[in-house]
């Protein structure tokens, strides 16, 4: 019996040596979203004016429906989808026993579309020349990060 716990005693003591230093890696992960109000290029507003597109694109019965007045929808849009990602992330790190932290420790959580920038109207034109008009928001980046615990080791005592 004491041969085999000499035989052992180092296998035991070199794995935990090894285990010692095992600590995973952490995640980082930029967060950002960009949404527009349509997908498909734009709404067709029917303009024929040679001026003053971007006013008519504003002033559209049908964007204003679809994206808000100012494109506000579309700044929401482009909010839940940053915030989703956030969560995403968030729910991942603690799925796997991490702890979320910003980067940047200064950094407060959004709680609402105003951290997104406002809403801009694009003027583009179909294959048929047929003037679209769509707005684009952006919320800007951050860089999260889920910080990993390191593995303690399970030393054997041999008595």
């Amino acid at each position: 019996m004491k041969r085999l716990l000499l035989i052992l005693a180092p296998i035991f003591l070199a794995s935990s040596v090894w285990a010692t230093g095992q600590c995973l890696p952490h995640e980082t992960r930029v967060i950002d979203s960009e949404a527009r109000c349509v997908d498909n290029g734009g709404i067709d507003i029917g303009f024929n004016g040679d001026d003053g597109m971007k006013v008519a694109c504003m002033e559209n019965k049908q964007v204003r429906g679809l994206c808000g007045p100012d494109g506000s929808l579309t700044r929401l849009r482009a909010y839940s989808d940053w915030f989703n990602k956030l969560k995403q992330f968030q729910d991942s790190c603690a799925g796997q026993g991490g702890t979320f932290a910003f980067q940047d420790a200064a950094f407060i959580e959004p709680q609402n579309e105003a951290y997104c920038l406002q809403a801009v109207p694009e003027v583009g034109a179909s294959m048929f020349e047929e003037p679209l008009c769509n707005y684009r928001s952006v919320c800007p980046a951050v860089t999260v990060v889920c910080e990993r615990p390191c593995h303690e080791p399970s030393v054997a005592r041999l008595y």
